[in-house]
């Protein structure tokens, strides 16, 4: 797995990382913002440039990922090792295309289109032949010969194909098909994944072999990945394939390698439920400390997370386990500025380097600027239609918010269809309440009930709305909405809650929280309550 010198899998899982946890009762205490500007972070990848300087890999994906650091970091395309990665780039499909493992070719595709997409495109075009010819059948990447998928080779392809996508380069909507139906066919029950996954060749998870957390983070940034694509896409064919009835659609084995150059057909229901599965997997078993490969973990984890960011649409998820990465690597550089791992130093260096400095996310803002000028936005969400709706706010376009009332809210949750409740979930839409009493209380019993049942969307808009009201009344529901199985529901809870009260830093409930946090804040929150409204009654 990873870069260790033959690519071996790894074993043993991490112990827990304890964190620590502030009491439910008292005010969250503010935690500075670090990010790859901060000085620290700075001084660290200077330390980790200046050993790299003097280091090589003989590896393709190896010298790749030295020459993503140092030109990440800011430095340009003449740099000595950009220009050493460029040359082997070059000069391998010529000698040894048969030998290439899955990683050099995903992350060659990645270096070429990173830092020179135009002058590299049709090298980068031949990398991308060469990554569409070791697909395995059944949708995923791995060892010659193998008759399992590989969870670690299968994401540095996927992220290959996504930015041939985005720079021009045709890749068959079958191949990212197969990529995303493996991916959700080898999820455990649990929403994890293993290394190397058991497939039961039909959707109906099956229990997998030592989920850890490394896998797990590779398959969920894959997963996002997946998903960006094949909403974008879907949408181009959306129009055509609502007039066939739903009966008279082509079912047959997932399996099957089906060419479809413009539809995706995976059931996007699926694809959210594995999404939602993975994250929900992490609030349980969150942690950045592992035993092997844990610098090859972190980048798979800031892919990860800065997908997740993107698909949330200006959720900003990184302060707690970029905090995390950032002490966990400080405390382990090395004085000459090198970190050890089990991958080797010169690969655990490039790993941290590229963590610290949000590679990803720098590549992301790099892409969607580069889509803006089309009308096109990641996430699978394009541009609204009417584009008098947009804002910048901090460096980010967003649309502004719509004007509407609480029964055109209702109307819509209860006749709309999953995109336009989709698109309204993740817009920043507010809503009024009428202004005569009677109405106004028939409202707001209405959204009250909707929080309890309905699709995800409907849940959070209601909770949304409700959170923007200062109603005592309305804290029963939101404290029930807090144990909603969806994150994005019990986040938006706690927001209202925080609003209602004007408990602005709330109970402490963590952005990520593990059951029993939510749980305190439960317990937290009705203890204010009752404090206010002494005999107060909650929802079961």
């Amino acid at each position: 797995m990873a870069f260790s010198r033959h690519w071996k899998q790894a074993s043993g899982l991490a112990a827990p990382l304890v964190l620590a946890l502030l009491l439910v009762f008292a005010a969250s205490a503010p935690v500075r913002a670090i990010g790859p500007d901060s000085p620290e972070v700075k001084q660290m990848v200077e330390r980790a440039l200046k050993w790299l300087e003097t280091q090589d890999d003989d590896r393709l994906g190896g010298r790749c990922l030295v020459g993503l650091s140092f030109f990440k970091a800011g430095r340009n395309r003449n740099h000595p090792k950009v220009v050493a990665a460029l040359k082997m780039c070059e000069t391998s499909l010529n000698s040894q295309a048969d030998s290439l493992d899955n990683y050099s070719l995903g992350l060659a595709v990645m270096f070429l289109l990173e830092t020179d997409p135009e002058r590299n495109h049709s090298l980068a075009r031949r990398y991308v032949n060469e990554i569409l010819r070791k697909q395995q059948r059944w949708g995923s990447w791995g060892y010659p010969n193998s008759e399992t998928g590989d969870t670690s080779q299968t994401q540095y392809p996927t992220l290959g194909l996504w930015l041939a996508m985005n720079n021009g380069i045709e890749v068959p909507m079958s191949a990212i098909d197969r990529d995303c139906g493996w991916l959700l066919r080898t999820q455990d029950p649990g929403g994890g994944w293993a290394y190397q996954g058991t497939d039961p060749g039909r959707f109906q998870r099956v229990a997998q072999n030592d989920v850890r957390p490394a896998m797990v983070a590779a398959a969920m940034g894959s997963l996002y990945i997946c998903a960006d694509i094949l909403a974008s896409t879907d949408a181009k064919a959306k129009n055509e394939k609502s007039r066939i009835p739903s009966a008279l659609r082509p079912v047959g084995d997932p399996l099957e390698v089906k060419q479809q150059p413009t539809a995706s057909t995976i059931d996007g229901r699926l694809l959210r439920q594995g999404i939602n599965d993975g994250n929900y997997w992490f609030t349980r078993h969150y942690t950045l400390n592992v035993q092997d490969h844990l610098h090859y973990y972190l980048y798979a984890f800031e892919r990860y997370q800065s997908f997740r960011e993107l698909a949330e649409r200006g959720s900003d998820l990184s302060s707690r386990w970029y905090n995390d990465a950032v002490a966990l690597l400080q405390k382990t550089q090395d004085a000459e500025g090198n970190w050890n791992g089990t991958d080797g130093a010169v690969i655990s260096t490039s790993f941290a380097a590229l963590t610290l400095l949000r590679s990803t996310k720098k590549t992301l803002a790099t892409v969607v600027a580069a889509k803006l000028g089309d009308g096109v936005l990641l996430g699978g969400m394009g541009l609204p239609k009417n584009t008098a709706d947009l804002q910048e706010k901090d460096g980010k376009i967003v649309e502004s918010p719509l004007a509407g009332t609480i029964e055109d809210l209702l109307t819509t949750i209860e006749k709309a269809d999953r995109p336009e409740l989709e698109r309204l979930a993740e817009s920043p839409a507010r809503w009024k309440l009428d202004r005569d009493v009677t109405r106004r209380s028939g409202e707001i019993a209405r959204l009250r009930a909707v929080v309890a049942s309905g699709s995800y969307e409907s849940r959070l808009l209601a909770v949304r709305a409700l959170g923007r009201v200062r109603e005592l009344d309305n804290v029963p529901v939101l404290i029930y909405a807090l144990s909603d199985p969806d994150l994005r529901v019990v986040r938006e809870a706690d927001r209202g809650l925080r609003f209602v009260s004007r408990k602005f830093d709330g109970v402490g409930l963590p952005e990520e929280p593990k059951p029993y946090e939510v749980t305190n804040a439960v317990a937290a929150w009705k203890v204010w309550y009752q404090s206010i409204r002494p005999g107060g009654e909650f929802l079961d």
